[in-house]
């Protein structure tokens, strides 16, 4: 049984007046315990819509929400519950800090839950752990730390509330290259540490191509694609009918071909990258 699903999701913001906007339509997924799966799609597509109904944020206006069998709003109870067993953290987490230390703001999910306190300090301080927070920024206010500090301590919150599934939107989102580097890394050495399921929503090809083993493609607020990174990722014609950029190593050896190269087009981390190219030099007798 997975672990999360969607079975036939639809939701209409503003219905029955002028504004009415179908943000889903007939969404059906299935997520399995573990798994890391990357959800992409243009802006407008319906990636934060569906997340905020993995949680049940957001209530359907058809279909269900399904955790562990369960339908997350057969009561108030169910719905409580997947609150906590699905954590979402929002794009640009750093803008709901608002505690005066960065200990109380991660501590905050724990505190809801209704923890003990010496519980709620070994969730604080696992978290912090996970996130690579020092234990000397712990009685600084947040919002004496940089950008990439500041989102590291949004992300602990959510965490430190343990849950069961991740849900990331654009976690790497308005970072430089070091800083989203760092969060991705992050993230990858939770999701093995715990075994946690992880979702990421981007619309980053290089970000989903470089972390997710699975990939679902939302376009006008259905999934019109999904499968293997290889399976989605190999279908640049595809991807860009649904307004998306393909990675930008895939790029390179997309213009290589064009100037005759005889290399693969479905070429999207670094690593398929530096084989490939180690091959041409071989082939052309060069040392690297």
């Amino acid at each position: 049984m997975p672990i999360l699903e969607t079975r036939n999701l639809s939701y209409v913001y503003g219905e029955n007046t002028p504004f009415r906007v179908q943000a889903l339509h007939d969404v059906s997924i299935s997520i399995e315990k573990g798994e890391l799966v990357g959800i992409i799609g243009h802006t407008g597509s319906g990636k934060s819509t569906l997340m905020q109904h993995l949680n049940g944020l957001v209530k359907p206006t058809s279909g269900e929400v399904l955790l562990d069998g369960e339908n997350i709003h057969a009561s108030k109870a169910a719905t409580y519950r997947a609150r906590f067993r699905v954590g979402l953290c929002f794009q640009y987490p750093e803008y709901q800090l608002f505690e005066s230390t960065v200990y109380k703001d991660i501590a905050f999910g724990p505190r809801n839950m209704g923890l003990a306190k010496a519980q709620i300090d070994e969730h604080v301080r696992r978290a912090a752990s996970f996130l690579e927070i020092r234990d000397a920024w712990l009685d600084r206010s947040p919002f004496d730390l940089s950008g990439g500090e500041k989102r590291r301590v949004a992300i602990a919150g959510v965490l430190a509330m343990e849950p069961e599934i991740l849900i990331l939107d654009e976690p790497t989102a308005g970072l430089d290259p070091r800083g989203r580097a760092q969060i991705t890394a992050l993230i990858e050495n939770y999701r093995a540490s715990t075994g946690s399921t992880v979702l990421i929503v981007s619309h980053s090809m290089d970000d989903v191509a470089e972390t997710a083993s699975r990939v679902l493609v939302m376009d006008n607020g259905a999934v019109v694609l999904g499968g293997t990174v290889d399976e989605v990722f190999r279908d640049a014609q595809a991807l860009v009918r649904h307004g998306l950029d393909v990675p930008q190593l895939t790029r390179v050896f997309l213009n290589l071909r064009a100037r005759g190269v005889d290399v693969p087009t479905d070429i999207y981390t670094e690593d398929q990258a530096r084989r490939v190219l180690l091959r041409l030099l071989r082939e052309r007798g060069v040392t690297a």
